[in-house]
């Protein structure tokens, strides 16, 4: 199957040629120190993890939520939280641990402003919303973008939380440093490496408790084994991680009530039940079981070079694939035998069956390698970095035709490929006692190519016919960026910068355009300034106050999908790609306030209180019209005018050294403010909670670990349109939501651990498009040498 693509391989290879010619960045920045609140001046770590992990002089002195926690995500350089603009915050590994952890994503899980996915148990979408705007921060592994060309972030479904040394995450504008798409803001996923020789194992099971609406035989394993050598000048750690499960039924299979068309010809079992516009529909079984497996290998190595030279290399390939199988139908006949419908035909899609067990659903392998090269140089107080990384991903998407059933019938075939280029250096350079300056200049290659193919059997991977349609395009974007730090005072730091970026997007095609298979090319100049303060007026070994004002603009180019998709959801309702699309941009403030208290005390605690508020220009979004009401169609548009406003509140206090308390709350007032053809101003933006909240208690002792955590949501509205949506807690809505769950677990001899994870406590049945998954067990005992 793969060397037909081998030719795709070596365009690509043409493609990073082209990229190559592009120069690499270099940038200027002054770290400058003062008594208090100021890091040390740049000289070179012992090693680049210990650069990595400077935050953690040791897990009991410097809680990840202390202002003095140093991180790099906000500022490209290692500054602490205190000094970093906008709400920054950290994740550690200890507080990965003690959560009931599946996905890398489900680390964010309670952050103020985050919301993360409550799908089906596996997310092939894993997005992360921040503030509001879905898919709408920077996304990095090691520090190297992931976001594709679609903005998806695919492989943080087989990334395991088990290889995170910590999450950082910067909220608010960030295209400064980051470019098209850091509206919203930035995460850093991070891994370990080894201060020595280290292996861990770790293997899980778990399965639905008091009903069947879980993935079932969730199984979870990873290992681990790395070390260093030469005085911890080279290290090395290689790491492999999966998850299997036989999935559970998340999907309604539904058809129309006109009896004439919909295939039921008497049939009795079927439900009356209505979808999120308010009409009746029949629910008449379901879609089958996502059954699913995925894989996440990693080879890093640390190493080096002479007195002031570190080599940072690294590769990572991910996989995931799943099936939908066992559909499950309510109906009888009148025999009272299992009926799946008759509505065969090529017409008998949406509304009918048996096309109503698969309808939308499909079956998928999925396939993607990054990797990544990075070097820093140390020059007294000044550092040169630079960074190349690649990512490839390889799609086959296979879903069944009109008239197609559970048990066969045609299809189609989706053949995808991904590819990203980007370059990236940085040059950090005194420039006296109190300002310090970057400049910096990046390059990101995008492609994308898909061919669709008929199949003569939607399940069968091996069932390809001829090709139907070719779609594909690129983008490139050359940028600049210069950032000025200015440290005035012990007391009172700002920054000002201001980023430049051409996005291009060329060489567009799509085959089923018979007049001219080429789409004019998209280019758009776009400058992203950024201005903050930081105050500590008040600040001793015990307490400190903190001030922070951010200001920035930033943009977000469209996605391939979003100009060029053709989809039918299993919901019946189509989407359709605009070519005309135009990037949005969004300009943003925000105001915060954090409390720091009883600070190097085993009483620690921290408050944080921010008003945030965005304005969009040309928004993507999507509008459903539903003048003909059993076809509808969704369209991509740009809204006029939009208003992102909110308020994220966070409290975090230990007690005794091993107790811990947290608390977060988000309001997000996201609306349309200027008329949308005729979707009026005020209607609330699609997909985004007004309300959220969590809270937490946490416990780490020397034997026993572990929390309990609660989680609540509001409901959603699934178009921009709001007033066609009148029902919640049916098939496609965004239910509100209240979620318990826990984690048990004890350290054992021999540097043993076994917990047991209860997810869903409550066993809350609710809808994010999907019916989620009710209440699951989950064991799970791990081994560290």
């Amino acid at each position: 199957m793969y060397p037909q693509y081998l030719s795709v391989l070596n365009i690509n290879i043409k493609f990073h040629k082209i990229a190559l010619m592009f120069p690499l960045s270099f940038s200027l920045l002054y770290a400058i120190q003062d008594s208090e609140n100021l890091q040390p001046p740049i000289t070179k770590p012992d090693s680049l993890s210990q650069q990595d992990n400077t935050q953690e002089k040791n897990p009991k002195d410097v809680h990840t939520f202390s202002l003095d926690a140093i991180m790099t995500t906000g500022s490209k350089v290692g500054s602490t939280i205190e000094s970093t603009p906008g709400n920054a915050s950290i994740t550690d590994k200890t507080q990965i641990k003690l959560r009931p952890n599946y996905r890398a994503s489900e680390t964010l899980r309670g952050e103020e402003g985050i919301i993360v996915p409550k799908g089906r148990g596996m997310e092939t979408f894993d997005t992360i919303t921040i503030r509001g705007i879905t898919n709408g921060a920077i996304i990095m592994l090691d520090g190297v973008p992931i976001n594709d060309i679609n903005n998806n972030t695919k492989m943080l479904t087989a990334l395991r939380a088990n290889e995170l040394e910590r999450v950082e995450i910067t909220r608010g504008s960030s295209s400064i440093l980051y470019g098209s798409g850091g509206l919203s803001g930035a995460v850093n996923f991070i891994t370990r490496m080894p201060e020595k020789l280290e292996i861990l194992g770790s293997i899980g099971y778990g399965n639905p408790f008091g009903s069947d609406n879980a993935p079932k035989d969730y199984t979870q394993w990873y290992a681990s084994i790395g070390d260093a050598f030469f005085d911890k000048k080279f290290k090395i750690k290689a790491s492999y991680g999966g998850s299997f499960a036989n999935g559970y039924a998340a999907d309604n299979a539904w058809i129309s009530t006109n009896n004439t068309t919909n295939g039921l010809n008497g049939a009795t079992g079927y439900i009356p039940s209505y979808d999120t516009t308010g009409k009746q529909i029949y629910i008449v079984g379901d879609m089958g079981k996502q059954k699913f497996n995925n894989h996440d290998a990693r080879l890093r190595t640390n190493i080096d070079i002479g007195e002031n030279g570190m080599l940072d290399v690294w590769i990572n390939y991910s996989n995931y694939n799943y099936i939908h199988h066992k559909q499950h139908t309510f109906l009888k006949d009148s025999n009272n035998n299992e009926y799946w419908g008759n509505a065969t035909g090529e017409t008998a899609g949406n509304g009918t069956i048996p096309y109503a067990f698969v309808g939308g659903m499909g079956n998928e392998k999925y396939n993607q390698v990054i990797s990544s090269i990075g070097y820093k140089h140390f020059f007294d107080e000044n550092e040169l970095s630079i960074n190349i990384s690649h990512l490839y991903g390889y799609d086959i998407w296979s879903g069944p035709s009109k008239g197609a059933g559970p048990f066969g019938g045609n299809g189609t075939q989706t053949h995808s490929i991904y590819n990203m280029v980007n370059f990236e250096g940085t040059f950090l350079w005194n420039l006296g006692e109190v300002h310090k300056l970057l400049f910096g200049l990046q390059n990101k290659f995008l492609n994308y190519g898909g061919k669709t193919y008929t199949a003569s059997d939607w399940r069968d991977f091996t069932s390809i016919g001829q090709k139907e349609n070719a779609t594909g395009g690129s983008s490139n974007t050359p940028s600049a960026f210069i950032d000025w730090r200015a440290r005035w005072l012990p007391s009172l730091s700002t920054s000002f910068g201001v980023r430049w970026d051409l996005w291009q997007g060329f060489g567009y095609y799509d085959s089923t355009i018979t007049t001219s298979p080429r789409i004019a090319n998209n280019i758009r100049n776009q400058f992203s300034p950024k201005a903050s303060l930081n105050y500590t007026p008040f600040s001793n070994k015990s307490v400190k106050s903190l001030f922070k004002v951010t200001f920035g603009q930033n943009f977000r180019a469209p996605t391939f999908d979003q100009m060029f998709q053709k989809y039918t959801r299993n919901d019946g309702a189509t989407f359709l790609g605009n070519p005309n699309l135009k990037p949005e941009i969004l300009t943003s403030y925000d105001i915060g306030f954090e409390q720091s208290f009883l600070q190097d005390s085993d009483f620690h605690g921290l408050l944080k209180l921010y008003w945030f508020d965005s304005f969009f220009t040309d928004m993507i979004t999507t509008y459903t019209d539903y003048t003909t009401p059993d076809d509808p169609k969704t369209f991509f548009i740009n809204a006029n005018k939009a208003r992102i406003n909110g308020v994220e509140l966070s409290y975090n206090q230990r007690f005794f050294h091993d107790f811990g308390f947290r608390f977060t709350y988000t309001y997000t007032n996201a609306k349309l403010t200027q008329d949308t053809g005729n979707i009026k101003a005020g209607n609330f933006l699609p997909n985004v909670p007004e309300h959220s909240v969590y809270v937490q208690l946490y416990y780490e002792g020397k034997t026993l670990f572990g929390s309990i955590g609660f989680e609540y949501a509001s409901k959603r509205y699934k178009s921009l349109d709001n007033a066609t949506q009148k029902v919640w807690g049916v098939y496609g809505s965004y239910d509100a939501y209240k979620l318990l769950d826990a984690r048990f677990g004890v350290h054992l001899k021999h540097k043993i651990d076994v917990s047991v994870n209860i997810t869903n406590i409550l066993n809350e049945q609710f809808y994010m498009y999907y019916k989620t998954p009710g209440r699951a067990v989950f064991f799970e005992i791990s081994k560290n040498i």
